[in-house]
């Protein structure tokens, strides 16, 4: 059997108080990557292989809001100590990926998408595509336990599998779990995703 790997990732950006249930929509907002995770998962042995995490400096809201930091864990002073600009992820996150499709768990594609454009790359912004497991966890992860409302970050716990935890909507923790989540469904014989 050949080896078949994908490259699970998510993203964190910027965010305020409201700003999901007004779809980032409040003058100066926008959801600006300031943190991107993956790892090569094998499709066979349903192990990880190697991971990627990167900080990314945003720029157009540069200073971070308590609720990001809240939500993430991520602090202000990291992302300016560690923190790379959104081209520089970018080519190093694309680097990562190689030949290898990827896969996220709701949005993630079009959040890439929008700071491409934000950052007038010279990539087409329609060029970043890539698979949403979304739809899948929920339809056949049900009887399991995923809910509709079920982030990336919770898969794992809703599924009573347990992960090594950096924090809920930290992106290296969130494809873990779905990584996680993945590997148990495959394992109770649901059908396949890929």
């Amino acid at each position: 059997m050949a080896q078949r790997t994908i490259v699970f990732y998510d993203t964190e950006f910027t965010t305020w108080p409201g700003a999901l249930e007004s779809n980032w929509g409040a003058p100066g907002q926008y959801r600006e990557i300031v943190q991107i995770g993956a790892i090569r998962f094998n499709l066979n042995t349903l192990e990880e292989e190697d991971e990627f995490d990167i900080l990314v400096r945003p720029v157009k809201n540069s200073a971070l809001s308590d609720f990001f930091t809240e939500l993430t864990g991520i602090t202000q002073k990291e992302v300016d100590e560690k923190g790379v600009s959104y081209p520089d992820a970018y080519r190093l996150f694309t680097a990562f990926i190689g030949a290898d499709k990827t896969c996220c768990y709701g949005w993630d594609a079009k959040v890439m998408r929008e700071n491409l454009a934000l950052h007038a790359m010279p990539d087409a912004p329609e060029n970043f595509d890539s698979s949403n497991i979304g739809p899948w966890f929920k339809s056949e992860g049900k009887p399991f336990g995923v809910e509709e409302k079920t982030n990336s970050g919770h898969l794992a716990a809703a599924l009573g599998v347990q992960i090594e935890s950096i924090q809920e909507h930290n992106a290296l923790h969130d494809v873990r779990s779905i990584a996680a989540a993945y590997r148990f469904l495959k394992q109770k014989g649901v059908k396949d995703f890929f």
